[in-house]
């Protein structure tokens, strides 16, 4: 029998998942995250500076000189306006970036050379199977709808998280309703179990990251994109939501992403 011819998309599909994960400000580079809101100071992990939100939602940092904190290539000396967007330098090499609104900001810290430093070389997935692309359809939810999920801290947390629709889609037959998420503004994401967890695929379960859509519409369910979650990044930074109640596909969907691969860090 012969394999299965793999388009073009979804090629360029790897690409680009390869690039968000391992490209110069990919997510395996990131060392340290926070959301920033309310006027107490925040600090992040092992890194200068304290960052705050004004009675008027602008971002600041405040940082002494010598701190080496930089802002949009200026050095931070007393309290700095952080416009959304602004580049962010730190000592070691260490460059950020900052965005949000309103008093509502998320900063990211990376590190150019984790990946390198970490051995990640690649994805392992199961082999490309057009049998597992289907054509769901998103479903109206309550207004204002919140799903209560478990997050990957330690110890386990839960959150009352936007779930603004639900998917639709029909696999083997069999009609599911799969809660989708808004986990991060402008992001459509659902969380889901399946069968092959825990032997060829994590026991958190996978993702699949879908388009804003209004409900009525059809969306493309392609199987052969479930990522794994951010979490196996960096479990320190990255404490993703679980699979809310009821998103279990009480199948093996062997399709998408099993695994990071890793090799040993070159010496010098």
């Amino acid at each position: 029998m012969s394999e299965p011819r793999i388009p073009a998309d979804y090629e360029a599909w790897r690409r680009r998942r390869w690039e968000e994960i391992a490209g110069t400000n990919g997510k395996g580079t990131v060392i340290a995250r926070a959301t920033i809101h309310g006027r107490e100071p925040h600090t992040l992990p092992g890194l200068p500076g304290q960052w705050t939100t004004t009675g008027s939602g602008a971002l600041t940092v405040t940082a002494p000189a010598r701190d080496g904190v930089r802002v949009n290539g200026e050095t931070v000396e007393g309290t700095t306006e952080v416009p959304s967007g602004s580049a962010l330098e730190f000592p070691g090499d260490l460059t950020g970036v900052a965005g949000g609104a309103d008093g509502h900001y998320g900063v990211v810290v990376m590190d150019p050379s984790r990946v390198a430093s970490s051995g990640l070389s690649g994805i392992d997935r199961f082999p490309y199977d057009p049998d597992w692309v289907f054509q769901g359809r998103y479903r109206a939810a309550p207004h204002g709808r919140r799903i209560e999920v478990e997050r990957l801290t330690a110890p386990r947390s839960t959150e009352a998280v936007p779930a603004p629709v639900d998917l639709v889609v029909t696999v083997r037959g069999t009609e599911y309703v799969l809660a989708v998420l808004e986990d991060m503004p402008g992001q459509r994401l659902v969380v889901f179990t399946d069968d092959t967890n825990g032997d060829s695929t994590p026991m958190i379960g996978r993702w699949l990251v879908l388009p804003l859509l209004e409900p009525g519409r059809a969306v493309d369910v392609d199987f052969n994109q479930a990522t794994l979650s951010h979490h196996h990044l960096n479990p320190d930074v990255f404490v993703c939501p679980l699979s809310p109640p009821g998103n279990h596909l009480p199948l093996r969907v062997e399709a998408g992403e099993r695994a990071l691969i890793h090799t040993a860090p070159a010496r010098d």
